[in-house]
């Protein structure tokens, strides 16, 4: 692979304090520590074990997109099935553009099995094939839709040639999340990272979203180009009501910032004002139809849960409130959105696993 960056490369500025925020212990709140996280390796692990590589004799060969800091490699160390006492060992290239990031990568994580190396995938990927190609953190949202599609095309091609199935976690910015709603007409559009932890200043970059048959549609539509055949494709959403943006608001006049509440929630030293977590007000309406349906039924179903707990409230002490009653419904609220993994494209990210037959 080479160094060299298309066009469509992300602009460095709008990484400048990516680093201050991948290294901040700010960055982990409790949204993410105990919401976003724990889904993300469920999700990873069953990509592992999608790979047929499980046994303690075997080594799982991984290529990790858009590595960063190495954020993916963390969770994937802490998936049962690597973590557990018969894990298969774990063979590791992490690839970024960004040096900085990799510099603390490598002091992070390097050892003779795990390496870290500044390529781009445009140009082109190693011939090698690998068990898993993961990614995390929407990398492939930087990618064009004809660039994704020939990044596919060549992971495909790859896995081919692999007797073992090869399993690709595409990870991208979901189109229809609510933190975005004046964008749901367009597919690429810039993007500020203003939800970084820093004090440095932020440029916007061009980012694609993708519904869930359009991020479909992009890996049929590779496979079929290279006569890979395809087992499943799987696609999960991730942080519908939590994602960074509802903190900014950059993107949907008025909106919220329900990631904050729910961290406040969990908070039993802080009293939060319950109808404030309400979702029926928003105008979501303006997606597919099966968008508009999905939204109009989770917005019910999570409403009726805080109607429910400041019901239970009215009249309780402020410290039995905060203390008890508020941390129980941030976990309802937590269940409630892990279980609507629908895969339209309606939050921060869309995943699609994808697992090829054995051979492709």
């Amino acid at each position: 692979m080479t160094a060299a960056e298309p066009a469509s490369a992300p602009d460095a500025a709008a990484y400048a304090g990516a680093v201050d925020h991948y290294t901040s212990p700010d960055r982990r709140d409790w949204v993410k520590r105990v919401w976003e996280e724990p889904e993300l390796v469920r999700q990873l692990d069953a990509a592992v074990r999608a790979t047929g590589a499980t046994g303690p004799t075997t080594t799982l060969d991984v290529l990790d997109i858009g590595c960063g800091t190495g954020v993916a490699l963390d969770l994937l160390r802490h998936t049962p099935t690597i973590a557990g006492e018969h894990g298969p060992s774990v063979r590791y290239l992490g690839v970024d553009l960004d040096q900085d990031l990799l510099a603390v990568a490598r002091e992070r994580f390097g050892d003779a099995r795990t390496s870290f190396t500044r390529a781009d995938v445009r140009d082109t990927l190693p011939e090698v094939p690998h068990d898993l190609y993961l990614s995390t953190g929407v990398p492939y949202s930087h990618l064009t839709r004809e660039e994704l599609a020939e990044v596919v095309a060549g992971m495909l091609a790859a896995a081919r040639r692999h007797p073992r199935p090869t399993v690709l976690v595409l990870d991208v910015l979901g189109r229809y999340s609510l933190e975005w709603t004046s964008r749901w007409g367009a597919t690429r559009w810039d993007y500020r990272m203003s939800f970084f932890v820093t004090d440095q200043e932020l440029t916007a970059t061009p980012m694609t979203t993708y519904g869930g048959d359009e991020l479909a549609a992009v890996v049929r539509t590779a496979a079929d180009r290279v006569g890979c055949q395809l087992d499943r494709i799987d696609l999960a959403d991730r942080s519908i009501v939590v994602g960074r943006h509802t903190g900014t608001g950059e993107y949907t006049p008025g909106l919220r910032p329900y990631r904050q509440l729910l961290n406040d929630l969990a908070d039993v030293d802080i009293e939060v004002e319950l109808d404030q977590l309400r979702l029926g007000d928003l105008d979501l309406t303006g997606g597919p139809t099966e968008v508009g349906a999905f939204f109009a039924g989770f917005s019910d179903r999570w409403d009726a849960t805080v109607d429910r707990a400041r019901a239970a409230a009215a009249g309780r002490p402020p410290g039995e409130v905060a203390g008890v009653l508020q941390p129980r419904l941030a976990e309802e609220l937590r269940r409630l959105e892990i279980s609507a993994q629908a895969g339209l494209g309606v939050a921060h990210s869309l995943t699609a696993t994808v697992v090829t037959r054995p051979g492709g």
